[in-house]
Order: C-alpha cells, then sequence, then structure tokens
C-alpha cells in the first residue's frame, strides 16, 4: 500500500515537474519584461532636460528654465542665447507642453550669425551644456534592450561627435511614452513626451 503510494506520487512529480517550469519560465518572462518597461518608465519620468522632468510641477518649471538664464517667451516657450566663438550664437529653446492628451518637454539647441561660414569640424565633441541629459535619454532608450528592439528605435552607436536614436523622428517607448534625440556640436533635439490616454 505505502509502496503504491509512492510510486503514485513519484508518477505526479513527473508530470507536474513539466508543467511547473514551463509555468514558472512564462512567468519569468512577463516579469522581466515588466520590469524592464517599469524601470524604462520611471526612468524616463526622471530624466531631466534642462533640470525639468516630465513630472515636475507646472508652476517650478518657469522658475527652473529662468534660474538657467531662460527667457519666458509665452506660457510654453522659453529662450536663450549665448555668444560663440566667430561672431555667431547659441540659441536654445525649451518647449513644454502641457494639455489634457499629454505632456511634452522639447529641447532645441541651435548656430546662428556669424561672418565666418565656415563649418565646425565634423567630429567636434557634443557641448557639456547637453552630453548629460543626450546620454541619460539615449542609455534609457537604447541600452540593456535586445538588438532587434535597438534595430527598431533606430540606436545609432553612441560617439562623443553624435548621439542620436530615431533617424530625428518622435519613436514611441512603451504604451504612454515617447522620445526624439539627436544631438551634435551644432545642433541637438531632446524631446520627452507623456502621453495620458
Amino acid at each position: 500500500m505505502n509502496n503504491m503510494k509512492w510510486q503514485n506520487s513519484w508518477q505526479g512529480c513527473f508530470i507536474r515537474k513539466p508543467i511547473l517550469l514551463w509555468i514558472t519560465t512564462i512567468l519569468c518572462i512577463a516579469a522581466s519584461q515588466g520590469w524592464t518597461s517599469s524601470l524604462e518608465k520611471r526612468t524616463l519620468e526622471t530624466i531631466e532636460i534642462e533640470g525639468i522632468s516630465i513630472n515636475t510641477p507646472l508652476e517650478m518649471i518657469g522658475e527652473i528654465l529662468q534660474a538657467r538664464d531662460y527667457t519666458k517667451i509665452n506660457e510654453s516657450l522659453y529662450t536663450k542665447q549665448e555668444y560663440a566663438d566667430k561672431g555667431r550664437s547659441t540659441i536654445s529653446r525649451v518647449e513644454v507642453d502641457d494639455n489634457p492628451a499629454f505632456r511634452q518637454i522639447t529641447y532645441y539647441r541651435g548656430m546662428s550669425g556669424g561672418r565666418n561660414k565656415s563649418p565646425t569640424a565634423r567630429d567636434a565633441p557634443i557641448p557639456d551644456s547637453d552630453i548629460d541629459m543626450a546620454q541619460q535619454l539615449y542609455h534609457s532608450v537604447c541600452m540593456n534592450i535586445s538588438d532587434e528592439l535597438q534595430n527598431a528605435r533606430g540606436c545609432d552607436p553612441l560617439t562623443p561627435a553624435t548621439i542620436k536614436f530615431g533617424r530625428a523622428q518622435w519613436i514611441q517607448i512603451g504604451d504612454h511614452f515617447s522620445a526624439i534625440l539627436t544631438a551634435s556640436d551644432t545642433h541637438a533635439t531632446i524631446g520627452i513626451r507623456f502621453s495620458r490616454d
């Protein structure tokens, strides 16, 4: 009798083990995918673009940007101009769009003016003012993901002179986030959008 119970439980173990292994595998895959997107979401929520993030309260945004020498143009646009070499200027612009459908922060930087129109060196490094923002966003979107997802997101190789993904277009990152990134010595576009739907 005891021998029969032992045999039945032994057979049950062989039948249950593959099922348990299969269920465990599926749960681990689901958990890891959820963890990755959750980590991505938390990172995108906290990445600062010129000192502000998607989570920054609206009433604090103007104060933060003005402390960084931006001039408020209207409720959603702030600009800053800094003089560079050869009579040129660096013009930076931050746009904050907050509406019922989405919240979006976008930073633009470009060069203007100057009598000497000769191009800058092709491998000149990205300015220190932009490097941290660009690297944080790039790492959040393009690192620790599959090669297939890197290709889908258009993640170009990271270099000191260029940091970009998405082929200069907004790309979807998960259900609620999208981002844009292209940064070089002469220009930058860095943005994060959170869709409320």
